[in-house]
């Protein structure tokens, strides 16, 4: 058994049930452990992110700390905005921190020691923008989930989702990627070579079965009618797949194999949660879209 095996086998028997419990142990108004594992996970990703860039964007006394509180700058202002008394609405707290975020990094440029060279600036500030932008404002979108009625059933559902496609995108790939997409045939997404054509079937048709069992088990969170919850579940599942492709895409760019190293065997944390990063926003926008009734 290989340590990518082993490691999809944790995540699946142990790591998607505590990821779960997190939103139902602990149903609190605005789920507290769901929401403090997402901000973690955004300052995680923001470092592993900045990565993807030159090293010289990013090279500068305590990088280490501002990479980070940068990641979380859009996550930490809309969920706190939400506990905030008055009209201060997550979305105005959102802008209002990109808006700040993106001054600072620019105004830090004009007074920081170029040394005489100067063209730095603008991949800096590229660097720092992304770095603002991804993972966090696509994390965000998972944390707006605890803004709607049902917030545990929403979030259980994401992430059931998200995971479930992944590893039966793993597992189809195993069992029937030899024939799908035999040795020496071209693969059918250049920039992921390892993927098959079953696997991204397999991953994609689970989850709409996912969202359609939701819908039969909890119609009053899932209302609707089959057919809806068969799309909805489709987008869901293209949006997952397409955000484990994104990010290989980068580290392509970036000519590097894995995000990081903080999961030995696996690689960075945003190689285990690249998915569920991108679907979120398709989730939190689809839900309201098809199911959402204020």
């Amino acid at each position: 058994m290989t340590q990518n095996t082993l490691f999809r086998l944790l995540v699946f028997f142990i790591g998607i049930p505590l990821l779960v419990a997190s939103a139902l142990v602990l149903p609190e108004a605005g789920l507290p452990a769901f929401a403090f594992l997402a901000i973690g996970a955004s300052a995680l990703g923001a470092r592993e992110t900045a990565g993807f860039f030159p090293g010289h964007t990013c090279s500068y006394r305590c990088n280490r700390l501002i990479i980070p509180l940068l990641g979380i700058l859009v996550p930490a202002a809309g969920y706190g905005a939400y506990w905030l008394p008055g009209d201060c609405t997550p979305s105005f707290a959102v802008i209002g921190a990109i808006l700040l975020g993106l001054s600072l990094v620019m105004i830090i440029q004009v007074f920081r020691d170029h040394r005489g060279d100067f063209s730095g600036i603008i991949p800096a500030i590229t660097t720092h923008t992304f770095v603002i932008l991804y993972p966090g404002l696509f994390l965000w979108h998972a944390l707006r989930l605890t803004e709607l009625p049902n917030p545990s059933h929403l979030v259980m559902l994401f992430l059931l989702c998200t995971y479930l496609n992944d590893s039966a995108a793993w597992f189809f790939g195993r069992l029937l990627g030899k024939i799908t997409t035999p040795a020496g045939t071209a693969p059918p997404v250049a920039i992921s070579p390892n993927k098959s054509m079953a696997g991204f079937v397999g991953g994609f048709c689970t989850t709409p079965a996912v969202v359609a069992v939701a819908g039969a088990i909890f119609p009053e969170v899932f209302p609707g009618s089959f057919l809806a919850h068969i799309a909805f579940g489709a987008v869901i599942g293209a949006a997952t797949i397409l955000g484990d492709l994104v990010e290989s895409a980068m580290k392509r760019s970036a000519e590097i194999k894995d995000s990081g190293q903080l999961i030995p065997g696996r690689g960075g944390l945003l190689d285990s949660i690249d998915s569920p990063i991108f679907a979120a926003p398709f989730f939190y926008y689809g839900y309201v879209l098809f199911f959402f009734v204020p």
